[in-house]
């Protein structure tokens, strides 16, 4: 197979890459959104059972005027005045694809927003290859640092990734730890690892439906720095977690981790909840979810189970009750 065809890329004559088959970028909605969710106190997203209807605004604000990164915030209409919690989340598309504003992961912020409830704040990191790694990783600090004031307030604050974006998020927590950041938790959904040596769920995904061998290897081509190999600490576990220390990781709060039985990269998944376990950190590993790589964004019955996973954990992790404005001060919805 062509990896570039496949992934719908080619390159311009000044090195940027032409995304030519990307999803759509949807608007902001500050007037906001209708969503069904599941009705109050209903813990099931099963067909059948009461539904109700948020309003969800969304709002683009700067993040770094340097690095030309911003927020897309996904904020609930909830009755009465509660201190909602905060969610901090990097979409995925392996460095190279997706902005916070492409369709599936609007969708994805959208219903998260007014499921949990809580407001979610969609980092538009920079892209690779224009902007190899680490600038996410430094984009993600920027993201922690805006959220500090937040978490001092006592707003409960979470970190969370889908894909690439989970290592993201992983990266955004350790950044947390060092900057003195409360977090509440770590939601690292189906993270995006290799390594130069296969794994045998790597050797078997030649043919993957969705995240194919060649078109996996051409993104870390494109995303790491240039002349490193996939035994780079910002692509293969082991590496990365030689360098983090087990002292480090074991002050990262809860963490859920998210996978599915047809994923690629589900032998790193093991290796990294098996290191944070080691480490002592609470880890709720859910790794055999049905399907393939990023069927959350596909299938609307692994839309809503991954939604409903997602709320239950941050719901469990914030503190009930709490007065003031839904984020006072982050946006003008």
């Amino acid at each position: 197979m062509d990896p570039y065809k496949y992934l719908k890329i080619r390159f311009n004559p000044d090195g940027s890459l032409y995304r030519y088959g990307e999803a759509p970028l949807l608007p902001a909605s500050p007037a906001g959104e209708p969503v069904e969710v599941a009705a109050e106190g209903e813990a099931t997203e099963q067909q059948g059972s009461p539904r109700r209807i948020v309003i969800v605004h969304a709002n683009d604000v700067p993040l770094s005027d340097a690095a030309g990164t911003g927020l897309r915030l996904f904020v609930p209409s909830t009755p009465g005045a509660r201190l909602l919690p905060l969610v901090v989340y990097f979409h995925g598309g392996g460095y190279v694809l997706f902005r916070a504003a492409s369709e599936p992961f609007h969708n994805t912020c959208t219903s998260l927003a007014a499921s949990t409830p809580a407001v979610v704040a969609s980092v538009d990191y920079r892209l690779a290859p224009e902007h190899r790694l680490p600038a996410a990783f430094e984009d993600a600090t920027d993201a922690i640092l805006w959220a500090r004031p937040h978490a001092a307030a006592g707003r409960p604050v979470f970190v969370m990734g889908s894909h690439n974006g989970a290592t993201i998020a992983f990266r955004a927590a350790l950044a947390a730890v060092d900057a003195g950041v409360e977090l509440r938790g770590v939601i690292l959904n189906q993270p995006h690892l290799s390594g130069a040596a296969r794994t045998p769920a790597e050797a078997a995904s030649v043919d993957d439906r969705v995240l194919p061998l060649p078109a996996n290897d051409l993104l870390w081509e494109l995303a790491l720095p240039v002349g490193a190999d996939r035994d780079h600490e910002f692509c293969n576990p082991e590496a990365m977690l030689a360098r983090v220390g087990a002292a480090r990781l074991r002050r990262l709060p809860p963490c859920l981790v998210l996978g599915r039985r047809k994923d690629p990269p589900r032998d790193r998944t093991r290796a990294l909840v098996n290191a944070l376990e080691k480490a002592g950190v609470e880890v709720e590993a859910k790794l055999d979810g049905a399907g393939y790589h990023a069927m959350e964004l596909f299938k609307a019955n692994c839309a809503a189970e991954f939604t409903a996973q997602v709320a239950d954990f941050v719901r469990r992790h914030s503190d009930a009750g709490g007065d003031g404005d839904l984020v006072a001060g982050m946006s003008k919805l």
